[in-house]
């Protein structure tokens, strides 16, 4: 969506004193209409119901859906199964309520948290204290984008170097905020700590070292770059923000089980818990080989997905191909857009230059540079019309069930 999103504020939102008490769920007919009161305050013309699989929703989508009224008083839709996942947004005058049949990707992604909360749980009952280890996230935009959710949601935290930094977010905030966030925004993104404890430090350690020992052709293929921080990361702009953090989570989660286990195997002594932290760390090792895109379609980690998503459907594969349609149709976009700039503007421009470049004269000393501009303004055109040429015909082979597709899509991108 090119308009900002809105989405109401847990301050923004009232429900009764018994809703969800035990669940946490709010019952689902106070949920639609305090929603609907929200939305309406903040210009909402209308609902959609849109399954949560299609987060994030295209304008093209939403013209596709039934859409219905938003008026002060109206029923619960019936048969719905709202999710609460993620907030309901408001793009635009378009409010989107979510509903999910719990096979999306924001559905997996919230599993694989899950599971990570659940083995931070077991260590906190293996150390006898309360951990807090799990990284946030913070990311980079550059200043000169204006038309940004950190600044419209007063969601930065600072500004540095030319970049305007995010706030410190959850693994789950920083899914839903960077997944509404333009992926060519977002300059860098990283894992950071709020752990103050000698500990904590200790177990991130180990979990950073474990995840880059044993795939480190998988987060290089994700964007992993070197730095002195532990996690730094260009995002890769032909995936999805929401696939590539729901990758780095299934690294994070094996690596949290890892631990859990170990810890359970060998039953060391409390006061050997750093050391024996210190040890593991030392041992993770592997060859840093790069792998490029073949890395993301290797069998482990179609399998490491589906475990830690709970799912069984091989579910990366089908995913890749998704998001491999999607970044098809934006390079497309992209190349309609540029043919249009370059036939309507720039080789109209050039040709009105060469013209008059080739009206006038200079005196003889000046003719050297004169005719030197001439040839500058010549290769220009050339280029241009070779640029045309060559985006008449852009390479369009597989449909991403491979790593070779991938690379003749991604070698085809130029921003």
């Amino acid at each position: 969506m090119q308009t900002l999103a809105k989405w109401p504020s847990p301050s923004e939102l009232s429900f009764s004193a018994e809703t969800g008490v035990q669940t946490g769920i709010p019952n689902s007919k106070e949920y639609f209409q305090t929603v609907l009161a929200w939305a309406k305050e903040n210009g909402a013309e209308e609902y959609f119901l849109v399954p949560l699989e299609e987060w994030v929703p295209s304008s093209k989508l939403l013209s596709t859906l039934p859409s219905y009224p938003i008026r002060t008083q109206i029923d619960n839709p019936d048969s719905v199964t709202f999710s609460y996942l993620i907030p309901p947004v408001l793009f635009g005058k378009k409010l989107c309520f979510w509903i999910s049949e719990g096979t999306s990707l924001t559905d997996s992604y919230i599993h694989i948290l899950e599971k990570i909360e659940r083995s931070e749980e077991q260590l906190s009952k293996i150390f006898g204290i309360e951990i807090h280890s799990i990284p946030e996230i913070v990311w980079k935009e550059e200043e000169k984008h204006s038309n940004s959710l950190l600044l419209e949601r007063k969601l930065w935290g600072k500004k540095e170097n030319g970049k305007r930094y995010s706030s410190s977010f959850s693994l789950a905030k920083a899914f839903f905020v960077g997944s509404l966030t333009d992926i060519r925004e977002i300059h860098e993104y990283e894992l950071v700590s709020g752990s103050s404890s000698l500990l904590e430090k200790t177990i991130q350690k180990f979990l950073y070292k474990r995840a880059d020992s044993k795939y480190f052709s998988l987060l290089s293929s994700l964007g992993k770059i070197e730095s002195e921080n532990e996690f730094v990361f260009k995002p890769k702009i032909h995936f999805s923000f929401g696939l590539q953090l729901l990758i780095l989570a299934c690294v994070l989660a094996e690596a949290y089980e890892e631990l859990v286990s170990r810890w359970i195997e060998e039953r060391p002594q409390h006061k050997d818990i750093l050391s024996k932290l210190e040890e593991w760390t030392g041992k993770e090792f592997h060859p840093k080989t790069e792998a490029g895109m073949e890395a993301i379609f290797e069998e482990k980690v179609v399998h490491l997905l589906d475990k830690y998503s709970g799912r069984t459907d091989r579910y990366l594969l089908k995913r890749l191909e998704q998001e491999y349609s999607h970044s098809q149709k934006d390079l497309s976009e992209h190349f309609q857009l540029r043919k249009k700039e370059l036939e309507e503007k720039l080789i109209p421009d050039l040709l009105s230059q060469l013209e008059s470049h080739s009206k006038l004269s200079f005196p003889e000393e000046l003719k050297t540079e004169w005719e030197n501009l001439g040839k500058t303004l010549q290769t220009r055109l050339e280029n241009l019309l070779l640029e045309r040429k060559n985006l008449l015909n852009p390479e369009q082979k597989g449909n991403g069930k491979t790593p070779e597709s991938w690379n003749i899509l991604i070698g085809q991108r130029s921003d």
